[in-house]
């Protein structure tokens, strides 16, 4: 493996990793969700502004195009509410593994928006998925609700990822994070203040707000996200997809090394989550193949 590789897979990970942190991040604070949502996300946009101000990255992109990557961002932006408060309700690890999900909610719903054919290995991995959570819910009915959560957090960021998919290729990567910073706050912005006009859920009451806030906004999203770009630029999109759901592993191990036998969970927890993530691991292998079976039957 070249230098340059090693630094690619150094980066990925690191990225992946500060995202499993950002979970336990959010259970250690005291602010509301949608407040950590909203402080993250204007944290990360000013950052990523000021360096496509300075790099003159988004130069030309058309209002259109602005308008649809900051409906885009609302969606990262309704996803991490949900997963923020997942975790209030619930634990970490439950978060962590429902939001999993969402590979396969996209398996699911972009035949659907490319109105094209469902294969029968997405058909059968999303019987599998829809046992695993089945089994979390039997063995983990307190947590009902933050597993709910999960899974609705899991099916918006399967949106998201398809809107970020028809996102026009030539604009830069940078300048897109940018404007679904813009996107997620807005969007969390306006629906709490019309809930809560006080703004309460904005309170930051300890120190560790304020470290985690500046930790969410800077490590987790500006910094992270950049790493993450520049990473698959130059790495495989299986290695990409497959080390995604690393998130959930490295979350679990530090919610285990900072909770404790609070995040400990059933038995029958674990089975469903092992059949949730390895039906997302399973997809990704196979679309894998698929896209390397067509490459080569273009060959010929």
């Amino acid at each position: 493996m070249s230098n340059k590789n090693v630094w690619n897979y150094a980066g990925l990970h690191l990225a992946i990793l500060s995202w499993g942190a950002a979970g336990v991040t959010s259970k250690l604070m005291t602010t509301d969700p949608a407040g950590i949502v909203v402080y993250r996300s204007i944290i990360a946009a000013i950052v990523l502004g000021l360096f496509c101000s300075l790099t003159r990255k988004g130069k030309g992109v058309s209002k259109r195009d602005q308008a649809y990557m900051i409906a885009t961002g609302a969606m990262i932006g309704l996803h991490w509410w949900g997963f923020f408060a997942a975790i209030k309700v619930s634990t970490v690890s439950i978060a962590l593994v429902c939001i999993s999900s969402a590979p396969i909610f996209v398996a699911l719903l972009q035949p659907i928006v490319e109105k094209t054919a469902l294969k029968p290995s997405q058909i059968l991995l999303g019987i599998i998925s829809v046992a695993g959570i089945g089994i979390m819910f039997n063995f983990e009915y307190e947590h009902r609700l933050g597993i709910a959560i999960g899974l609705a957090a899991g099916a918006i960021d399967a949106v998201y990822s398809i809107m970020t998919s028809r996102t026009r290729e030539t604009i830069s990567n940078v300048y897109v994070t940018q404007m679904h910073m813009i996107g997620a706050f807005a969007v969390v912005m306006l629906i709490s203040t019309a809930v809560d006009p006080s703004m309460n859920w904005l309170a930051l009451e300890t120190r560790t707000d304020y470290i985690g806030i500046l930790f969410l906004g800077l490590v987790c999203s500006a910094i992270a996200m950049s790493l993450y770009v520049i990473s698959i630029k130059q790495l495989s999109a299986f290695t990409a997809t497959l080390s995604l759901n690393l998130e959930a592993v490295y979350g679990m191990i530090i919610a285990l090394a900072v909770f404790g036998a609070s995040e400990h969970m059933s038995p029958g927890f674990y089975i469903g989550a092992i059949m949730l993530v390895g039906s997302v691991v399973a997809d990704a292998m196979l679309s894998s193949l698929n896209a390397r079976k067509q490459v080569i039957e273009e060959m010929a």
